[in-house]
C-alpha cells in the first residue's frame, strides 16, 4: 500500500476518531479500532512494516492528547505487533507490557487474549523460558474456561518452545493433545477468518512440529513421514512470511527420514536439495524484511518523546476529562469538525511533502550504506583471499620439499600468512561489532612490557624480510603490572606495527611508553609507535583512519584492507575515551601517540609469562578434560596441551564429560559451547552441581561480546577465543591457577 493511500484511509478514520469516543461498546467490526486493526494486520502480513507504521501514527497525531484507554491499549499493541514483526522482541516486549496497563484500566480489558497471547510468542522468540512456562499456564487455564480459540496459538507457540529446549516428547504430548481439541471444536459458527486462521493454519504447524518431534525421538517414521506428506500437501495454509522455512524443514526432514529409516541416499539427496534451496529463498526474504525493519526502527525514535508526554497528559487529563466529556461533547464536536475541515487539506499537503523529503533522505542513506556494504565485502574477500590462496599453496608445496631448510622457510611464510589472516578476519569482525555498537573493554592482570615483547617476537619474520628492527623502550618509572584488556590493546599495537613494516625497509620501528600521571588506583600511560619509513603525504594524513574507504595513502604494491588504523581509532577514542594523534613528513617515516588510562595490579599478583619459544613443561603436573563434538579440534587441543607437559583426556560429548568429571580429579576442564544433545553452558551447570572448584574455561570460536553473560552465569571461570596463541593459552592457564590457589 502506497502513502498517499494511507492518507485517504486516514480521512475515513480521522472523523471516526475525532467525533467518537473510543468506548468498550465500539470494539466490533464497526469501530475505528477495528478499521485500524484490520489495515495494520493486512500491511503485516505483506511485510509492508513502514507503512503500517505510518498509518499507526497517523491515528496517534490526529488524537495526541486522548485520555481514552481503548485506543491507547489498541495504539501500545500495534506497536507491539509491529516491532515482534521487526525482530525487535525486547522493544515489542515494553510496548506491550503498556498496552496490558492501559487494557487494566478498561471495563472489560480490552485485547487481554492478545496481549498474553503475543507476549507468550515473544518469551519464546527470546528464550525467556521460565517466563513463558508460567505464562503458558495461565493462558491456557483461561482460554479453556472461556471456551477461547486463542488456546490453540499457546499450544503452538509452546510447542515450538519445546522444539527449541530439544523437549520433543513434550512437542509430541503437546501437539497430539492441541489435534484432538481442534477436532472436537464446532467450526460451523465460527467466522471464516477464525477457521482458517485456527483451522488449518495452526493445525498444520501442528501437526509440521510432531512430525519433526517424532523423527528427532527417531520413532513412529511412518505417522511422521505421512504428516510431512499432509503439511507439504497443505503448505499454502502456512503464514505467507513464514511458508518458505517451514517447506526447508519438511524437506530437511524427509532427507532425514531417508537417511535414518529408509536408506535411499538418491532421495537424501533430493529432498536436501530442495531444503537448501528453500533456505535459500527464505534468507533472501529475510534480508529484504530486515532491510524495511532498519527503517522502521529508524523512525521511531523521533516519536519517543511524544509517547512519554502522551503518558503524562493522560495521566493529569483523566479526572478532569470525566467530569467535562459529557458537558463538552457536543460543542467540541461541531468546532472540531469544522477546523478538520478547514485546516485538514493545508496539514495534509505539509505532511506529504515533509514525507516525500523524509523519503528522500532516507533513500539516499540508504544507498550510501548499500555502496559501504558493497566496498566492505569486496574488499575484504579480496584481502582474504591473498592469504588463503598463499596457505593452500604452502600446504601442497612443504609435502612435496624434501629440503629441511626450505621446508623451514615455507612454514615461516605459512605462519606469517596465517597470523595475516587471523589479523584480517580479527579486524573484520571488530568493524562490524563497532558499527553495530558491542564493543566494551574486558579485564585481565597482564605485564605491559612482556606483552610488547611478544608482540615484537610475533614479526620476526616480517621484519627479517623488510630488514627493519624493531626497539621497545619503557621509561625507568613506568608501572607495567596492570589490568586492563589485553586483547584489544595487544590488538592496538598489533595493527600499529603491522601497518610500520609494510611501509618501512631497512629501517627502525620504535615502541615506546611512559607513565605521564597515578592516581590511587590508576595509571595513565604514554605510547609512541613511530617508524623511519617512506611516511604519508600531508593531504592524505586526515583520511587514515577512514577504514576502508581512506585507503588513498596505501601504495597499490603494499596492499592492505584500511580496516586496521580504523579499528585502533575506534579503540582508542570509543572504548578508552582518549584520542591518538599520527603524525608524518613524506620520506621521514609516521608517528602514532596516544594515552590510555588502566589500573594499577593493587594486589600484585605475580602475571604468569609464558614466552612463544619456552613450552617445554610448562604445564607439566596438569590433569585436564577437553570436550568437543569436532574430533578435529579434540585432536589439536590435545597435541597442544601434551606439548607442553600436561596430560589430557578427551571427549566429544557433554553427557560424557559429566561422568568422568564425577570419577576423576581434572584440574582444568576445557568445554566447547556448541555441541549437539547437551551444550557446554548446561553441561557446565550440571557440573557445578556436584563439583565447584574444578576450573571450567569455554574454549569456543563464538565472539566473545555475544556468550560472556551466558558463560559466567554457566559457572564457568573463563573465556578462550579460538583461533588462540600457544602462549596466550598458557598464560591463561597458569593465570587460573593462581587464582585456585
Amino acid at each position: 500500500m502506497r502513502i498517499w493511500d494511507i492518507h485517504i484511509r486516514v480521512i475515513a478514520i480521522v472523523l471516526l476518531l475525532s467525533n467518537v469516543g473510543f468506548s468498550q461498546k465500539n470494539t466490533t467490526t464497526n469501530s475505528p479500532i477495528y478499521d485500524i486493526e484490520k489495515a495494520i494486520s493486512g500491511l503485516i502480513k505483506n511485510d509492508s512494516i513502514i507503512e503500517a507504521r505510518a498509518l499507526l501514527d497517523s491515528a496517534f497525531n490526529i488524537r495526541q492528547d486522548t485520555t481514552d484507554n481503548n485506543f491507547l491499549v489498541m495504539y501500545h499493541y500495534n506497536y507491539g505487533v509491529l516491532f515482534n514483526s521487526s525482530g525487535k522482541f525486547n522493544e515489542a516486549l515494553k510496548y506491550l507490557t503498556r498496552a496490558e496497563e492501559y487494557s487494566n484500566k478498561t471495563p472489560y480489558r480490552l485485547y487481554e487474549t492478545r496481549i498474553s497471547t503475543m507476549m507468550l510468542r515473544i518469551y519464546r522468540e527470546i528464550n525467556m523460558y521460565k517466563e513463558l512456562d508460567s505464562l503458558y499456564a495461565i493462558n491456557v487455564a483461561e482460554n479453556r474456561k472461556n471456551n477461547n480459540l486463542a488456546v490453540f496459538l499457546n499450544y503452538n507457540d509452546y510447542a515450538i518452545s519445546c522444539m527449541n529446549r530439544k523437549q520433543y516428547k513434550k512437542v509430541i504430548q503437546t501437539t497430539r493433545q492441541a489435534i484432538l481439541e481442534l477436532d472436537e471444536v464446532d467450526f460451523s459458527n465460527r467466522s471464516q477468518r477464525i477457521t482458517n486462521s485456527v483451522n488449518k493454519v495452526v493445525r498444520n504447524e501442528l501437526k509440521l512440529y510432531l512430525a519433526l518431534a517424532l523423527i528427532e525421538e527417531k520413532k513412529e517414521y511412518e505417522e511422521s513421514y505421512q504428516l510431512l506428506n499432509e503439511t507439504g500437501r497443505d503448505s499454502l495454509f502456512f503464514v505467507k512470511r513464514e511458508r518458505d522455512e517451514y517447506l526447508r524443514l519438511i524437506k530437511q526432514y524427509k532427507a532425514r527420514y531417508f537417511y535414518e529409516y529408509d536408506k535411499n541416499m538418491d532421495s537424501v539427496s533430493y529432498y536436501q536439495s530442495l531444503s537448501n534451496k528453500y533456505h535459500e529463498i527464505y534468507i533472501r526474504k529475510l534480508r529484504e524484511r530486515a532491510s524495511n525493519a532498519d527503517i522502521f526502527i529508524y523512525e521511531i525514535a523521533k516519536n519517543k518523546n511524544d509517547f512519554e508526554k502522551l503518558s503524562i497528559i493522560n495521566e493529569k487529563n483523566i479526572q478532569i476529562q470525566k467530569s467535562y466529556f459529557q458537558i463538552s461533547f457536543l460543542t467540541g464536536f461541531l468546532l472540531l469538525l469544522a477546523t478538520i475541515f478547514s485546516v485538514y487539506v493545508y496539514r495534509s499537503n505539509n505532511h506529504k511533502n515533509r514525507i516525500n523529503e523524509e523519503l528522500k533522505g532516507k533513500n539516499t542513506e540508504l544507498l550510501a550504506v548499500d555502496e559501504e556494504r558493497n566496498q566492505f565485502f569486496s574488499m575484504i574477500s579480496h584481502e582474504l583471499r591473498t592469504p588463503i590462496y598463499t596457505i593452500q599453496g604452502l600446504v601442497e608445496i612443504i609435502e612435496n620439499t624434501k629440503n629441511q631448510k626450505q621446508r623451514e622457510e615455507f612454514l615461516n611464510t605459512l605462519k606469517f600468512s596465517n597470523n595475516h589472516l587471523s589479523g584480517l578476519v580479527n579486524n573484520a569482525l571488530e568493524y562490524s561489532k563497532f558499527r553495530l555498537g558491542n564493543v566494551r573493554l574486558n579485564k585481565d592482570a597482564f605485564s605491559i612490557d612482556e606483552m610488547l615483547m611478544n608482540i615484537c617476537n610475533s614479526f620476526s619474520y616480517q621484519s627479517h624480510k623488510s630488514n627493519t628492527k624493531l626497539h621497545i623502550n619503557i621509561a625507568e618509572n613506568v608501572e607495567t603490572n596492570v589490568l586492563g584488556d589485553r586483547l584489544r590493546l595487544s590488538q592496538i599495537f598489533i595493527n600499529l606495527i603491522s601497518n610500520a613494516i609494510k611501509f618501512t625497509t631497512n629501517g627502525n620501528i620504535w615502541i615506546e611508553v611512559t607513565q605521564v600521571a597515578s592516581f590511587e588506583n590508576m595509571i595513565r600511560h604514554r605510547f609512541v609507535v613511530k617508524d623511519d619509513g617512506i611516511g604519508i603525504k600531508k593531504e592524505l594524513i586526515s583520511g587514515v583512519f577512514d577504514g576502508f574507504k581512506g585507503i588513498h595513502h596505501i601504495d597499490k604494491h603494499k596492499g592492505g584492507s584500511g580496516l586496521g588504523l580504523y579499528i585502533v581509532k575506534r579503540f582508542i577514542e570509543d572504548l578508552y575515551k582518549s584520542s591518538i594523534v599520527v603524525e608524518s613528513e613524506e620520506g621521514k617515516g609516521v608517528s602514532f601517540s596516544f594515552e590510555i588510562e588502566m589500573e594499577r595490579n593493587l594486589k600484585n599478583a605475580k602475571v604468569p609469562i609464558v614466552n612463544d619459544k619456552d613450552y617445554n613443561n610448562v604445564l607439566e603436573g596438569y590433569k585436564m578434560l577437553v570436550v568437543d563434538d569436532n574430533k578435529i579440534n579434540l585432536m589439536i587441543t590435545k597435541k597442544i596441551l601434551e606439548s607442553a607437559g600436561a596430560v589430557c583426556t578427551t571427549i566429544d560429548n557433554g553427557i560424557d564429560a559429566i561422568a568422568i568429571v564425577q570419577k576423576n580429579n581434572f584440574d582444568i576442564v576445557f568445554m566447547d559451547i556448541h555441541m549437539p544433545e547437551q551444550d557446554g553452558l548446561e553441561t557446565t551447570q550440571k557440573i557445578r552441581e556436584f563439583d565447584k572448584d574444578v576450573i571450567i574455561m569455554a574454549l569456543t570460536a563464538v565472539d566473545l561480546e555475544k556468550v560472556i553473560t551466558k558463560v559466567h552465569q554457566s559457572g564457568m571461570n573463563g573465556i578462550i577465543t579460538k583461533p588462540y596463541k600457544r602462549s596466550d593459552l598458557f598464560q591463561k592457564i597458569l593465570s587460573f591457577s593462581l587464582k585456585k590457589d
